[in-house]
């Protein structure tokens, strides 16, 4: 009866140490969403020509047409999932995808790529602000290529 019970406390403390919750790492996925979105550097030059307003002439909206700002999301906190889903293969990823609006007020859609372990977020590049100081050299559609692969990957 002893051995019964330590054998039923180590699974219980086992089964505990399985991980976070699929809720607790959508969660998670939504944090480091808003982190990433309001920490592109590309926000600032496109909020130095918007400067906070909400209403914009035509011709702001052309400056920040020029400077790509269309296609760059203006605040994590008015981004929404429009799904999430944790797939747990030889590691744990949260994949999914996103609706929010850019600078000029288009609607932007973009898949995203979680990766819990490493506390990563990457987004699906669709412009060449999209690039981070390591991907200096790549053109828009290798990182295209690479997100695909990695979604591939690691989303099904």
């Amino acid at each position: 009866m002893k051995k019964t019970m330590c054998w039923l406390a180590t699974v219980l403390l086992l089964a505990g140490c399985e991980g976070k919750s699929d809720t607790q790492l959508v969660i998670d996925a939504g944090k480091q969403l808003q982190y990433t979105i309001d920490s592109n550097p590309a926000r600032d030059k496109c909020e130095a020509i918007a400067k906070g307003r909400e209403r914009l002439t035509s011709v702001v909206i052309k400056s920040l047409q020029a400077q790509g700002c269309d296609a760059v999301l203006r605040s994590g906190t008015e981004t929404n999932f429009t799904d999430a889903t944790v797939f747990r293969h030889s590691m744990v990823m949260v994949c999914g995808a996103i609706i929010g609006r850019g600078f000029t007020g288009k609607t932007l859609h973009r898949q995203f790529i979680y990766s819990p372990e490493e506390d990563e977020l990457v987004l699906e590049p669709t412009s060449q602000d999209d690039k981070t100081r390591f991907e200096g050299k790549k053109t828009l559609q290798q990182l295209q290529d690479d997100f695909q692969r990695q979604h591939d990957l690691y989303c099904k």
